[in-house]
């Protein structure tokens, strides 16, 4: 094609040329040369030769200005007979150091030869070829060129030489050949050797393959041995069915009557082969088995359906959606802590659990396990673990005691070895002293105030295998705006596509990051978030757990009052309002608030004591606020305007929204009124009387909104008749 193309187009015979070399990496020259004019006066014709030079780049030049004219060389004159192209002798490149071949196709122009394209073409692309080529082991393959010698071998060092006579004589032949050699030229190969060649179509080239006798012997030997092995098998195996045939029914009848014996019917029995006693003792056995299975089956399958309906019916809407409370709470005494949880179950149902209550008005337990296994055997071990953690608790009084308790209880009848892992904790509302127990869960985290702190303390072992297992506790004392996180090993735990986990480390790092204002819940949320962000969408594998438990500050020292049951005495009290604040150390900015509900009928005298009250706070740039008061006695107060009708409170629930608008909070679940004051914070300090109060001050928190670092503000009074 190039010899057509180049000779329709002979003013862009070199262009052509240098693409087409840098195209083919195999070829080393490329050249279009041209026969002269048989007039010696014309000028020599445009014969352009592009080559390959030892950096990669080509070069060309014009062979009608080489000293030696090219239309007396061999290639020149042997390419003009190729009208279809030829291979010439290959021969050794002087100037480029190694060996090259010829590839010529004659330009034919009217019939007549007008010059040839001549490829100087590297043996590389042959070498690579026979490299390339499938061959036994131990075999080798090479080609040949007309006078003898090695084009390609395997074995480099035998390119160029000429082949051994025998060989030679073997391939003297055009047509292919098979020979045994006594032995190889290649030295890699010994012994005598198998040799078989063809001519290559198109050149005066042969190709060989030469394979070692023991090579092509070893499959004979191998299928003789194979042979061997399959007749010596035959033999066992007829040998061993003559004596089945003889003893094989009454041996199987003898089994399978030992496997009726231990419930297993899944067989078959062969048939009978003769209608002799053992073929009619084979029938009826195998219909007894198997009107046994069927009836075991129908059996199987109704106690299957009766389970299947009873655990949906238990599972349905207990296990998951009543037994775990609220995901926030605040403390409904004196919002000295608050907690907030999130759980993410892997499936339908799930395992891990969390729970909170008051064990007293001074104690708050709180608990996260994790149930093993998953679904709904888990959710219902979790169901029972909640359940008698609840019931335990008031007996227990420590964590110790409970998980010693939940164990003992969980471990009978535990005949499917299911267990949990259980983290508790007591919290001392009052002082925020906290007690830990762990049931070979995994650690909590103590955050605030610096770097989170990995509280990894001794465990005891899981809850439900081991009856005598003891539970150390771990004692600490939570600083204000410290919070404390439980979790379970769904977190660290969780993976992404990699299989990689998210570990402890990515935890501590990624609770590092939440700022120390931040509120409870920003725990949770930056936690889960990151690992979210870690999985991407991987699945999730396991149920995640998280709790955040944070302590705001114990609440101000209350005072109690008590004074004895007599108008006078109350009236008196009154009368020492001053003293009684001064005892009561109520400082700058406080509040005091009256309740008047015991309070049937006021005076001149009782009025002037509450203006007293009044003007002794207004000197502290406090408050005073008056609580249920009784009809006639707010008749009494309206009449003589000595209160401010803003500072008079019908009930507990308007002076809660009154409180919770002064203090910034938003307004939660309506108190009871006979427990209203103490969800504002009331403490007492328990200072009895000899007789019934009538008139008591509790110390509640400010109206004003707490900061997460800061010290209580000033605290809030509460004064009760009775």
């Amino acid at each position: 094609m190039l010899a057509a193309i180049i000779d329709a187009r002979r003013d862009d015979a070199e262009p052509l040329l240098h693409d087409t070399l840098a195209a083919n990496q195999d070829m080393d020259g490329l050249a279009a040369a041209f026969r002269p004019s048989p007039n010696p006066a014309d000028a020599p014709p445009h014969s352009p030769f592009v080559r390959r030079l030892d950096d990669g780049t080509l070069a060309s030049r014009n062979l009608s200005h080489d000293a030696t004219p090219y239309r007396n060389s061999n290639w020149f004159l042997g390419g003009l007979g190729c009208a279809n192209g030829c291979w010439q002798r290959p021969f050794y490149s002087q100037s480029r150091h190694h060996q090259l071949i010829n590839f010529s196709v004659a330009i034919v122009r009217d019939g007549h030869p007008a010059g040839i394209i001549n490829a100087d073409v590297t043996l590389d692309w042959l070498h690579r070829i026979l490299r390339s080529l499938a061959r036994p082991k131990g075999a080798y393959a090479f080609v040949l060129d007309s006078d003898g010698n090695y084009l390609a071998q395997n074995n480099p060092a035998l390119v160029g030489k000429r082949g051994m006579p025998a060989l030679l004589q073997v391939l003297a032949s055009d047509q292919p050949e098979s020979t045994r050699l006594p032995t190889a030229q290649n030295p890699r190969v010994h012994g005598p050797v198998w040799v078989y060649s063809a001519p290559i179509e198109g050149t005066r080239w042969r190709f060989g393959l030469v394979v070692p006798e023991y090579q092509i012997y070893a499959g004979v030997r191998r299928i003789f041995l194979l042979i061997l092995a399959l007749g010596l098998l035959g033999v066992a195996l007829i040998t061993l069915l003559t004596i089945r045939r003889t003893m094989a029914p009454l041996r199987i009848l003898a089994d399978r009557a030992e496997h009726v014996a231990r419930g297993k019917l899944d067989f078959e029995l062969p048939p009978a082969r003769r209608p002799d006693e053992v073929g009619r003792l084979t029938e009826s056995f195998d219909l007894m088995r198997r009107e046994l299975a069927l009836h075991l089956e129908d059996l199987a399958r109704v106690a299957r359906e009766k389970q299947r309906l009873a655990s949906e019916l238990e599972i349905a809407h207990q296990i998951q959606l009543g037994l775990l409370p609220s995901e926030h709470y605040l403390d409904a005494v004196c919002s000295s802590f608050e907690l907030h949880a999130a759980l993410r179950p892997a499936r339908a149902v799930d395992g891990d659990l969390y729970s909170y209550f008051m064990l007293d008005p001074q104690r708050f337990f709180v608990m996260v396990g994790d149930v093993s296994d998953k679904g709904i055997p888990a959710a219902l071990f979790m169901a029972q673990t909640i359940t008698l953690a609840k019931a335990l608790a008031p007996r227990a009084q420590t964590p110790r005691n409970l998980l010693q308790l939940l164990n003992l209880e969980l471990s009978r009848g535990n005949d499917s070895c299911m267990f949990v892992t259980l983290l508790c904790g007591l919290l001392d509302t009052g002082n925020g002293n906290l007690v830990l127990a762990s049931a070979g869960h995994e650690p909590p985290i103590l955050c605030g105030g610096g770097t989170p702190q990995l509280l990894d303390f001794p465990t005891g072992a899981v809850l439900g295998l081991y009856e005598d297992s003891s539970y150390p506790e771990h004692r600490l004392r939570l600083r204000q705006g410290e919070t404390l996180l439980m979790y379970t090993d769904g977190i660290t735990e969780a993976g992404d596509h990699a299989q990689q986990m998210y570990g402890i480390g990515r935890t501590l790092q990624s609770l590092a990051r939440v700022p120390l204002t931040a509120p409870t819940a920003g725990y949770i949320e930056q936690l889960l978030g990151d690992v979210d962000r870690f999985v991407a969408d991987a699945a999730q594998a396991d149920d995640i757990t998280a709790l955040a438990l944070t302590w705001h500050g114990a609440a101000p020292p209350g005072t109690e009052m008590c004074v004895d049951n007599q108008l006078a005495e109350v009236f008196g009290v009154l009368d020492r309002c001053e003293s009684l604040l001064e005892e009561a150390e109520v400082g700058d900015g406080g509040t005091v608030v009256v309740d008047l509900a015991e309070l049937e009928y006021v005076s001149s005298a009782g009025l002037r004591s509450f203006a007293r009250i009044r003007k002794s706070m207004c000197a502290r740039n406090g408050h005073t606020l008056l609580l249920n008061p009784q009809p006639q006695v707010r008749k009494v107060f309206d009449i003589v305007k000595a209160v401010p009708v803003s500072e008079v409170f019908t009930s507990t629930l308007e002076l809660d929204a009154y409180l919770d608008a002064c203090s910034g909070r938003s307004p939660r679940v309506a108190p009871t009124p006979e427990r209203a004051f103490q969800r504002k914070g009331a403490q007492t300090l328990n200072r009895k009387c000899s007789t019934s109060p009538s008139l008591t001050m509790y110390s509640l928190p400010s109206l004003r909104s707490r900061p997460a670092a800061a010290a209580p503000a000033s605290p809030l009074y509460w004064m009760k008749s009775s």
